[in-house]
This record gives structure tokens, C-alpha cells and sequence, in this order.
């Protein structure tokens, strides 16, 4: 996984993506960078039957080291970016475009200068709550997602995924650092992640300057609610089942196949988890 050293210096500058793969939010192949604007870049699918998306920047999401994500299902990208000629101008003047400029410069003031890299990380099940269902996160697909806390507060989107915690990141020129273990994420629903603490909780224990050891990560690990509900038991017994997930009033995604795991094994937690 790709860990970057500040938030300053995790970009790709536009300069160098030539020649890099793009990928759609729905994980299809978009084709290749061909070349780049001020305003957008050209991205070249096929050999023989050529396609051409001119993607406004701003749709970019980040860069992984092996692909750059667009912020849009290929679908939408076929319909609103496919040509044969490069935009006008009058184009990136649209309200919900400039919205999006707003919106991503507020979070990331250095995208004019190249693309946020994003972690890049297996799958891994964690519980979604505490009867012991569980549902993948795609870790890589969380990043720039904002957080939210149990009493409803946002604070903040993730900025990196480590092995054992994910790092929030809270306002731009007053900057708050957060390192939250990853049992206390609660659920994740395709546009926001949910923290199984409220905000004054997160704020006193996982505000830090610097990385925490993987001892002080591992201690505040083992102090989240359903790591004390289910008992720190080392044997684990998991299975893969389809049924229903809970329903739970904050979650607009429908998992139909989840795997039922009995215990927590903190040796195994950030790790991608064997079924049988």
C-alpha cells in the first residue's frame, strides 16, 4: 500500500499522468491518458475503434500507482464526455461543475497542482455491527470519503487507510489529524463512512501530530464498543452464508451476501480474511 509522507507532497503532478490508465467509479477500463489541458484531460480507449473522453479535471478522483479513478460510472462518462473534439470553454461554467470545483478545492487546495494519491489495499470484512455481520469495504474506494460520527457530526474525509486505521483529515488552514482504528468503523454506504464514537470521543483519543505505534493503535483498538461486546477471543469461526444484512437506518446499500464472523482476532485486523 502506498503510504504518503504529508498531505502536502500526495500528489501526481497532471504533467505526469500521460500514458497512465483510467479507470470509471464503477471499476470498468476507460483507456489511456492521451494528453492534458488546463481544463480537462484526453483520455484514449481502443486501438482499432477509437474512443475519445475529454474529463473535465475536477472528475478526477486520485491516482492509486497503477490507475487514475474517475468520479463517474463509465456510463455516465460515455454520455456526457465522449467526442471527437475537445470542450468549449463555456462547458466548465456549469453550476453543478463549478459546485464540484468549490467542493474539491475546499478538501484538497493542492489538486490544481496534480492528482491526491490514494491507498491502495485489499478488500478486508470487518463487522457492520455488533450481532457479528460483516460486509467487504473496498479500502481503496473510501478515500476522500467524508466521516461521521455516532451523534450525526461529520469531521472530516479520509485522507489514507494504514493496516490497523484510517486517517481523517478536518478543515484546511485549522487542520485536525485523526487516527482511528479501524474496529471502531461502524458501517461504510457507498458515500460516507460512519465512526462508532461520538465526535467529543474522537476528538479527545484519536486527534494526534504524529503516526501512533502499532501498540497505541492496538490498545485503542481493543477499547472499541463491539471489540468489548464480542470479547477479544482468538478463535475465530467464519463462514460465508447469504442472508439479509441488518437494517440500519444509516445505510442506503443493500448487501445481500455477507460473511458471519463469530469473534475478533486483533492479530487479523487490516488484513484481507480467509473464507473456507
Amino acid at each position: 500500500m502506498y503510504k504518503p509522507s504529508s498531505a502536502a507532497t500526495i500528489q501526481m503532478p497532471w504533467e505526469k499522468i500521460i500514458g497512465q490508465k483510467v479507470k470509471s467509479s464503477d471499476k470498468k477500463d476507460l483507456g489511456e491518458v492521451e494528453s492534458v489541458s488546463p481544463d480537462y484531460i484526453e483520455i484514449k480507449e481502443g486501438i482499432v475503434s477509437k474512443k475519445h473522453y475529454y474529463i473535465p479535471k475536477y472528475y478526477i478522483q486520485g491516482f492509486d500507482g497503477d490507475n487514475l479513478y474517475a468520479a463517474l460510472t463509465k456510463d455516465e462518462v460515455e454520455e456526457r464526455f465522449e467526442r471527437e473534439n475537445p470542450p468549449a470553454p463555456s462547458e466548465f461554467q456549469t453550476g453543478e461543475y463549478l459546485e464540484r470545483v468549490h467542493k474539491v478545492d475546499a478538501e484538497h487546495p493542492q489538486f490544481v497542482h496534480g492528482v491526491p494519491f490514494m491507498a491502495k489495499e485489499p478488500t478486508t470484512e470487518i463487522p457492520v455491527d455488533y450481532s457479528g455481520t460483516t460486509y467487504n469495504i473496498p479500502w481503496d474506494e473510501i478515500i476522500h470519503k467524508h466521516a461521521r460520527t455516532s451523534d450525526n457530526v461529520e469531521i472530516g474525509y479520509v485522507e489514507k487507510v494504514g493496516n490497523e486505521f484510517i486517517v481523517v483529515r478536518e478543515g484546511v488552514a485549522n487542520i485536525h489529524i485523526f487516527y482511528i482504528p479501524k474496529t471502531y468503523i461502524r458501517q461504510y454506504d457507498g458515500a460516507q463512512l460512519w465512526i462508532d464514537a461520538p465526535s467529543g470521543l474522537v476528538r479527545s483519543k484519536f486527534e494526534k501530530e504524529t503516526e501512533p505505534t502499532a501498540e497505541e493503535i492496538r490498545a485503542l483498538a481493543r477499547e472499541a464498543p463491539r471489540y468489548k461486546t464480542m470479547g477479544p477471543s482468538k478463535v475465530q469461526e467464519t463462514a460465508t452464508t447469504t442472508t439479509t444484512a441488518p437494517t440500519i437506518s444509516t445505510a442506503d446499500e443493500d448487501t445481500s451476501k455477507v460473511n458471519v464472523e463469530t469473534t475478533i482476532d486483533m492479530d487479523k485486523v487490516g488484513t484481507a480474511a480467509e473464507t473456507s
